[in-house]
């Protein structure tokens, strides 16, 4: 089935990617997915709205239509081309139901990572690729935010949805966030009380995570939409009279008008690849177990500010433990870029480090991680890149027999880290590439003279084959 075509204004030069989430369920995100895609296509710009919500894939129900024949995951795992699972809602919009596909994008190896990625290619007709994420924290949600540079958070007035939504900021900011999320209130009694939740809010943030959110905007409580959302219609299209319509509709403009230098770079075939290599990097989960206790039921009216209190507390921990580092510059470096950090005792000269080891005509390189799927997907990046690979679990073998044999290794610096640095002694000589995790490593420090490059994570699928071409050139 092909995509609607666009009976407005011409194409744009690239796709818009909005990511919105929320904290907790509840907070209407999906109702205001679906009216913002409706408002954008309104305005005259061709949509693709992708339900991501694999615990409850209903974006349809919203929109009044039945439920899809085919999903994602029919993409994924039975080889049917996506334009084929596009639902048309309107000319210029079409709505694709994600169901469980989104969460399995992990399980895909390297040849059907290719396929997916052509597939994904026929999305760049739209000017807008809108994801309806699964509420709360999951490596599903954390992988699609932080692989676009718009993720707009929609939050309630109402305290636990807010301390939710801190949690997923922060989770987001330890697994790679440096720019500002959107915060957009939804049902606020008005706009006064709307901007006083945004603004504590953003104090909050800003004072303990270093991040500041902007105000998208805010759509008030509204009967008649409620209604109507509850029948399965979208008041957006059918009630233009309507303050949270109106309220919609600006919110669209808003985004419209706005400039990012980073939407030129939008293409939703690498998007799509970056996810799913994030994904694969299994994102760092440190609050998700406090966020879903701060969202149970409780008659404590302080809770929330007791959780605040508590993530304050943790944070200036770790600020005064980033002072005894050596290089205080290196965390920030690390956090606030993502740049890839060179050891300066090796980069120098770090050509003169890599041994040539007789009888190997092609460069190989030795991946070494505790996890499966990333000695699976690190090998495949090792063998795109052109040079031979060889993929080691810590602990099981003989990691001696590598030592004649290997030009560089690539660490997954994953816990527990002693099996690594057991292995990483046996062969004191060979240099080594580290990917470091989502918080500090020992190897890093312990390594330090051995180290070519030194790569955090959440990295991009493409940076690291250019630091791996570069480092055996």
């Amino acid at each position: 089935m092909q995509h609607s075509p666009s009976t407005a204004k011409p194409r744009t030069r690239h796709t818009r990617i909005l990511a919105l989430a929320s904290g907790k369920g509840g907070t209407g995100k999906t109702t205001v997915a679906v009216n913002l895609a409706l408002a954008l296509n309104r305005a005259g710009h061709t949509v693709c709205l992708l339900d991501a919500d694999f615990g409850l894939s209903n974006a349809e129900v919203h929109l009044g239509l039945p439920s899809p024949l085919h999903t994602l995951e029919n993409v994924l795992f039975d080889s049917m081309p996506l334009e084929d699972c596009l639902v048309p809602v309107r000319p210029g919009f079409d709505l694709l139901s994600g169901s469980n596909g989104v969460a399995r994008m992990a399980e895909l190896d390297v040849a059907n990572r290719k396929r997916l990625v052509a597939e994904f290619s026929a999305l760049s007709g739209y000017d807008f690729l809108i994801l309806d994420n699964s509420p709360g924290i999951s490596a599903q949600v954390v992988s699609l935010c932080l692989a676009t540079r718009e993720i707009i958070l929609v939050v309630n007035p109402e305290a636990s949805a807010l301390v939710d939504a801190y949690a997923l900021i922060k989770v987001l900011k330890e697994n790679g966030l440096w720019w500002p999320p959107l915060v957009l209130v939804n049902r606020s009694e008005s706009g006064v009380q709307a901007r006083q939740v945004f603004t504590r809010f953003q104090e909050t943030v800003e004072q303990f995570l270093g991040l500041k959110p902007l105000f998208l905007g805010a759509v008030p409580m509204d009967d008649a939409a409620r209604k109507m959302t509850a029948l399965g219609k979208p008041f957006v299209t059918l009630r233009d009279d309507l303050p949270a319509s109106q309220a919609i509709m600006s919110i669209a403009k808003i985004l419209a008008e706005r400039l990012n230098k980073d939407w030129a770079k939008n293409k939703p075939a690498d998007f799509f690849e970056n996810v799913v290599v994030r994904m694969k990097q299994r994102p760092d989960f440190g609050l998700s177990q406090i966020a879903a206790n701060s969202s149970a039921p409780t008659n404590d009216t302080t809770q929330p500010d007791v959780y605040m209190e508590l993530v304050a507390m943790l944070d200036k921990a770790s600020r005064l433990c980033e002072k005894l580092l050596e290089n205080p510059a290196y965390a920030f470096v690390r956090d606030r870029f993502g740049l890839v950090r060179l050891a300066m005792d090796n980069f120098l000269n770090p050509l003169d480090r890599l041994r040539k080891p007789r009888g190997i005509l092609k460069p190989r390189i030795l991946v070494l991680s505790n996890h499966e799927q990333m000695r699976t997907m690190l090998g495949e990046i090792v063998a795109e890149v052109g040079y031979e690979g060889e993929a080691f679990a810590p602990g099981h073998g003989d990691f001696l027999k590598f030592r004649d044999t290997c030009n560089l290794i690539l660490v997954s610096c994953d816990r527990p880290e002693a099996l690594i640095r057991s292995c990483l002694l046996q062969i004191p000589e060979v240099p080594l590439i580290l990917l470091t995790g989502f918080g500090n490593s020992s190897l890093e420090t312990e390594f330090r003279h051995r180290t070519v490059a030194v790569v955090p994570r959440p990295f991009h699928i493409n940076e690291l084959r250019t630091i791996l071409q570069s480092a055996l050139r």
